[in-house]
């Protein structure tokens, strides 16, 4: 590879000022490291106007995106545009004039892993998205390089800074939903419209890429079932923690005893003593139990210029380190035929909080139609009632969730409830498949 390695970034937001900021800042260390010079030759903007009182150095900025990829000049393309379109476009073009590729997009990684990959294998290119999932910690390379060794039984992320964020307050803060959503718009950690980060979609793709490095698996996001943190209330954070639990979003991937892969993202309550339950603010985290090594936590800001433009940065300096084409450890050449458990197939304790009768024989009534449904109850508490309505909340054992569900609509038909209030999944462990 040349001594200097030239670099073009499509979009100068945050993400790309922030990799042009560490470039400068690093510049001495990074080409001690490499050594090699790394320098931005150009950079694509909707309006060059906007960014000439920015320090761009030597690059040219330029609202031409086809003519930087082809430019032959340059060796990266660094995409940093966000969204599917045009940036899917973008790299498909990158790829097939083998240019290395470095991205921080989740969707479109998410979206479209597999057609990346085959187009960087047919065109001896190569692309790398340590940036996509966690921002600045090493999540895909420790995966790919640092756990290689391993089978990977199942893994654990809070990887949505906005939503740890939110829920941190709620905990701490004592406001409801709505107020600290506003708050965390205020101090920049929330978008003005934050419905992807708080539906849990954002979650669900970022545990799709996490899926491709750590179980080998194609996993598209349609097949991922995700819920969000709209309906966690005050009331329910100060539930779990009387019952020693705090409440994350929390995506989860495991391989089940009988070899079936499971995904899903939800909020869950986690013992307080559980590593993750100690990850707080915008911080992102994942614990991942691989059948060599263990378990295993790394953590991390999740977002943010500069954690994002570090995580961009070590991979422009993995490229440098290369002295061919594509990297036998970063592309998956292969993902292996898996199957997905069926709802049927999984367990889980689950918490539930209901308003019911304040009358002699609710509670018999409740437990009756649980143990129908063959739903065993581990904790149970009445809370005070206000005017004839008592708050019930219990934590069931280990539970198929088919059966749960089927209990929840038993409870929902009988007249002693007026209304399930919360149901969420406690825990890490599903247990073995039904």
């Amino acid at each position: 590879m040349k001594s200097t390695i030239s670099i073009g970034i499509l979009g100068f937001g945050n993400v790309g000022a922030g990799v042009v900021q560490l470039l400068n800042e690093n510049r001495d260390l990074i080409e001690r490291r490499t050594s090699k010079s790394i320098c931005v030759k150009t950079i694509v903007v909707r309006d060059p106007k906007k960014y000439r009182h920015l320090d761009c150095g030597n690059a040219v900025l330029t609202t031409d995106a086809i003519a930087m990829i082809h430019d032959p000049a340059i060796d990266v393309i660094v995409e940093a545009i966000g969204g599917e379109n045009p940036a899917f476009e973008y790299i498909c073009e990158a790829l097939k004039l083998g240019k290395y590729v470095v991205t921080a997009n989740k969707e479109v990684i998410s979206k479209h892993k597999k057609r990346f990959f085959d187009l960087a294998k047919a065109h001896d290119s190569d692309i790398y998205y340590e940036a996509a999932v966690g921002g600045g910690i090493p999540l895909i390379r420790t995966l790919k390089v640092g756990l290689a060794a391993n089978r990977i039984e199942s893994l654990h992320g809070i990887l949505n800074g906005t939503t740890n964020y939110i829920l941190t307050k709620l905990n701490d803060e004592g406001k409801e939903f709505g107020d600290v959503v506003a708050d965390a718009q205020a101090k920049g950690f929330a978008e003005a419209d934050p419905s992807m980060d708080v539906s849990g979609l954002d979650t669900a793709y970022k545990l799709s890429i996490l899926a491709s490095v750590a179980f080998k698996a194609d996993i598209p996001v349609s097949e991922i079932p995700y819920e969000g943190i709209e309906s966690i209330a005050l009331r329910d954070m100060q539930l779990a923690a009387e019952l020693g639990y705090t409440i994350k979003l929390l995506a989860s991937g495991k391989q089940l005893s009988n070899g079936k892969l499971s995904f899903k993202v939800c909020p869950t309550m986690i013992p307080r003593h559980h590593p993750l339950a100690g990850v707080r603010n915008e911080f992102n985290a994942v614990f991942i139990v691989g059948n060599a090594v263990g378990e295993s936590m790394l953590s991390g800001r999740g977002a943010g210029s500069s954690p994002t433009g570090s995580a961009i940065v070590s991979d422009i300096i993995d490229i440098a380190f290369d002295s061919h084409r594509t990297s036998l450890r970063n592309l998956e050449y292969a993902f292996d035929k898996v199957s997905l458990a069926h709802e049927s197939e999984l367990k889980s304790q689950f918490f539930v909080r209901l308003l019911a009768s304040d009358a002699p024989g609710t509670l018999a009534t409740i437990a009756t139609i649980l143990a129908h449904h063959q739903v065993s109850i581990s904790k149970i508490m009445q809370k005070p009632c206000t005017n004839h309505v008592a708050e019930i909340v219990f934590i069931t054992h280990s539970v198929a969730e088919d059966s749960m569900s089927s209990a929840l609509i038993g409870l929902e038909t009988d007249s002693v409830v007026q209304e399930i209030v919360t149901k969420l999944r406690v825990g890490l462990d599903e247990g073995d498949p039904v």
